[in-house]
């Protein structure tokens, strides 16, 4: 094998099968080694069972072809992660995609460690110097991804709580404003007017506490405890589309074809509905109207937000319901988030027995729809 050709193609694979290198037989059965380790991580991390195969598998392939030049007597690289950050880009994405704690990115790293064993010496023993390289790969990949996966993790958190310092400052300042002209002048006429913004702010900062509690409570595997009660769940929703006073009210449009009553947790609903339609406003184009859809099908309520706007990419469907978590776009929009608003609504939908979607298509819009049993009791009386 020459240096510029380690990789297999398929009309050699049965004479790489039975080569002596252990480079040729890793190329042979990448494939082969790809699918074992997933069923496996898949079997003994938690966190791995939830997450389709793409994002799993992230930037395992690249290994593996680094693994198997370092493992050629005739390619310069000594080890897989020589002159390459594919370990630190490999523990960062499992901080940005997933939910994988630092135990769990090891367990992947000892699971590979253990299949790539079984593979290649299923045929002929791996020779000392292979051994030793594939064991010095492992281990420095392991640190590699360990430093991303703290790096990314560290500059999350100092990015979070300096966002949730901001966001939270801005409500309480504007209530400690009122305060103050209520207290130099507490018989003017404005008092009332005062009044009511110190009660709508403080409210906009308990709900902001509420949804980072929230997200922290299902991270740590616990479903939400909903107070369920009889309500109408068209006035819930309308409910918490007049509380948002956004200014831009006469572009959110509730349809509704009649009540739809049902035993649910009105609070948590309409918190959940408030944070689809806030996003709706936000990303949404300014000049179409957002429909706020609330309707009964088969014992279910279904609510129903759509937004004109650019599309959700589908590779990004899968991470955008996870707390902390905001699309690139979200990001680079300049627009305040802590990445909890839909971890919050899938939170609250999963907790009454139901689910939270998402379609989003060119031309067509974006749709979220919340789906939940109209008589959530059981759901509670049993949750785990």
């Amino acid at each position: 094998m020459t240096k510029g050709h380690v990789r297999a193609d398929a009309s050699s694979r049965n004479r790489l099968e039975q080569g002596s290198n252990a480079a040729d037989r890793l190329l042979a059965n990448k494939e082969r080694i790809l699918s074992l380790w997933e069923e496996r991580l898949r079997k003994t991390v938690a966190a791995a069972d939830r997450e389709p195969s793409l994002i799993l598998i992230n930037t395992l392939p690249a290994v593996l072809d680094q693994l198997a030049e370092a493992l050629s007597p005739e390619h310069p690289r000594r080890t897989a992660t020589e002159g390459s950050t594919v370990g630190q880009e490999h523990g960062g994405e499992r901080v940005r995609l997933t939910h994988f704690r630092l135990e769990d990115l090891i367990t992947e790293y000892k699971t590979l460690r253990q299949v790539l064993a079984e593979v290649l010496e299923e045929k002929s023993a791996l020779s000392a110097d292979e051994r030793n390289t594939l064991n010095t790969s492992l281990d420095q990949m392991i640190m590699e991804a360990c430093t991303g996966y703290a790096l990314v993790q560290s500059t999350f958190r100092d990015q979070f709580f300096a966002t949730v310092a901001h966001d939270l400052r801005n409500p309480l300042s504007a209530a400690l404003a009122s305060a103050a002209l209520i207290a130099r002048d507490p018989h003017a006429d404005g008092v009332a007017s005062w009044a009511s913004r110190i009660v709508d702010n403080i409210s906009r900062a308990d709900g902001m506490v509420r949804d980072l509690l929230d997200a922290m409570r299902v991270q740590a595997g616990a479903r939400l405890v909903l107070e369920i009660t009889p309500c109408d769940l068209v006035d819930v929703v309308r409910q918490s589309i007049e509380r948002l006073h956004t200014g831009a009210d006469e572009r959110i449009v509730l349809v509704a074809p009649g009540p739809v009553r049902g035993h649910v947790a009105p609070e948590a609903l309409g918190r959940a509905v408030e944070n689809l339609t806030s996003n709706a406003l936000k990303y949404g184009e300014r000049a179409r109207p957002i429909t706020v859809t609330v309707e009964e099908t088969h014992g279910r309520g279904i609510v129903t937000v759509h937004n004109y706007g650019p599309v959700i990419p589908p590779e990004k469907r899968e991470t955008l319901f996870r707390a902390f978590q905001r699309l690139s776009d979200a990001e680079t929009s300049g627009k305040s988030g802590w990445g909890l608003g839909l971890a919050q609504v899938r939170a609250v939908a999963e907790a009454h027995g139901g689910s939270i979607g998402v379609d989003s298509l060119p031309d067509r819009g974006t749709t979220f729809t919340i789906d939940i049993p109209l008589d959530a009791r059981p759901y509670q009386a049993n949750r785990a």
